[in-house]
C-alpha cells in the first residue's frame, strides 16, 4: 500500500506525517523557524512515499519545504476546486488559510454536521460547516488571538507588568500582579471559547459537534462548558482527505 507524506507548516511547528489509508506510520514535529531544504531533505530521507500534501500558513517555510521535493510532488490547500467542502458561499475564499481548509475537511470526514473545528494554536480560529445537498458546507469562521498571545500581550505592551510564565491555579481575585494576570488568563480565555461556541449555536438554532485540534487544547479542554471532542490529527485527516484517503 502506498504512503504519503501530510505537512501541517503552521506558525510555530511544522508536522511532517507519513500515512497510508487507515494508518498514521510516524510523525516527526520540528520548530517552523528552523526549516530550511537540507534539513526536511534529511528529516524525511528514510521515508518512502508517492506524493506530498501540504496546508501552510508560512509562505516562506512552504517554498523551502516545496523546493525540498521534487518538481510536481507537492499538492497545496490553495485551491479549492478539487475539494470535498463545498467552500462557494464564503466569499473571502481568496484569503482562506490552507489550515483551515484542512480542518474543515478533517470535519467533513470524521463528524456529523453541523460542527465547528476549534484549531487552538498560536491563533485560535473557529471554523464551522454544516450539511448541503452534494457535500458538506463550509459556513466560515471567527479567528481570534491564540492563549500565548493572549497570555503575552500585556507584558509585551506595557512598562512594568512582567511576563506571565504560568495561569494554572489561583482565585479569581488574584493578591498580586501576577495572580491578578493569571486569572483574566485562567477564567477569560476559556470564557472567550465558550461565548464564541454560542454565539455560532445561536446563529445557526442548532448544537453543533465541536471538535478541538491544537497544541493548547489538551489544557483548555477541561475548563470550557462546552462538551467537545479532541483530535490531534484534524489538520492531517484533512490532508488526507485532499489525497482520496482517510485516517
Amino acid at each position: 500500500m502506498s504512503s504519503y507524506l501530510l505537512v501541517d507548516n503552521s506558525n510555530t511547528r511544522t508536522k511532517f506525517v507519513l500515512a497510508s489509508p487507515g494508518a498514521v506510520h510516524d510523525m516527526r514535529i520540528v520548530p517552523t523557524a528552523e526549516i530550511e531544504v537540507s534539513a526536511v531533505r534529511a528529516l524525511t530521507a528514510d521515508w518512502q512515499f508517492r506524493r506530498v500534501c501540504m496546508a501552510s500558513v508560512v509562505p516562506q517555510a512552504a517554498e523551502l519545504i516545496e523546493a525540498a521535493f521534487a518538481r510536481g510532488t507537492v499538492l497545496r490547500l490553495k485551491h479549492a476546486g478539487f475539494l470535498k467542502v463545498d467552500f462557494s458561499q464564503y466569499a473571502g475564499i481568496s484569503t482562506l488559510g490552507e489550515d483551515r481548509m484542512a480542518n474543515v475537511l478533517g470535519l467533513a470526514e470524521s463528524s456529523p454536521m453541523p460542527a465547528v473545528a476549534v484549531d487552538m494554536g498560536t491563533a485560535t480560529t473557529f471554523d464551522v460547516a454544516v450539511a448541503g445537498a452534494a457535500a458538506p458546507v463550509f459556513r466560515g469562521g471567527i479567528i481570534s488571538p491564540g492563549l500565548a498571545a493572549f497570555a503575552s500581550c500585556l507584558h509585551q505592551k506595557t512598562a512594568q507588568l512582567p511576563e506571565l510564565k504560568s495561569w494554572e491555579g489561583g482565585s479569581a481575585i488574584g493578591c498580586s500582579t501576577v495572580e491578578s494576570m493569571a486569572s483574566a488568563v485562567r477564567i477569560g480565555y476559556p470564557a472567550m471559547i465558550d461565548a464564541m461556541l454560542d454565539a455560532i449555536e445561536q446563529e445557526l438554532n442548532t448544537p453543533m459537534q465541536i471538535v478541538l485540534t491544537g497544541g493548547d487544547a489538551p489544557a483548555l479542554a477541561p475548563l470550557l462548558r462546552h462538551s467537545c471532542k479532541i483530535d490531534p490529527l484534524l489538520t492531517i485527516r484533512g490532508l488526507a482527505s485532499a489525497l482520496d484517503f482517510s485516517l
